[in-house]
């Protein structure tokens, strides 16, 4: 599974504050996977999490109009990488449960494969087509 997170990465991620890019792991992903999974296996069991994974780069990323202006800045944490992948992993599994054992609302949308703000839009309207 990590493996298989790792291939889905974007390879063009800044890295962050443990200066790791996305692009080391996937050129190395038959190397670190297993390791990967055992640091990932052990931080969950312990409950304790890596000092480098709680701490952010924070840059100023710009939106629009003037350059000069810092209004038009909008901050960026960038955080490492290797526990991004640990929390993506998490996530999947979660969402994984609830949908299997069906603990999620089908009107839910957000946040699910093949779901999204249109697709709840289009149920909507469908819903208030049939009743009118």
């Amino acid at each position: 599974m990590v493996a298989m997170q790792i291939r889905d990465m974007k390879d063009n991620k800044s890295p962050g504050v443990d200066g790791i890019p996305p692009k080391l792991l996937l050129e190395s992903v038959e190397q670190i996977s297993i390791p990967l999974a055992t640091v990932y296996n052990v931080s969950l069991e312990e409950g304790i999490v890596p000092l480098a994974w709680k701490e952010a780069n924070i840059i100023p990323l710009f939106k629009k109009g003037s350059r000069n202006k810092s209004e038009n800045y909008r901050p960026v944490s960038l955080t490492s990488v290797i526990c991004k992948l640990l929390e993506r992993l998490i996530k999947d599994h979660l969402v994984y449960f609830l949908v299997k054992n069906k603990l999620i609302n089908p009107s839910q949308h957000g946040f699910l494969k093949a779901k999204s703000c249109l697709t709840n839009m289009l149920c909507f309207f469908g819903k208030m087509s049939q009743s009118g």
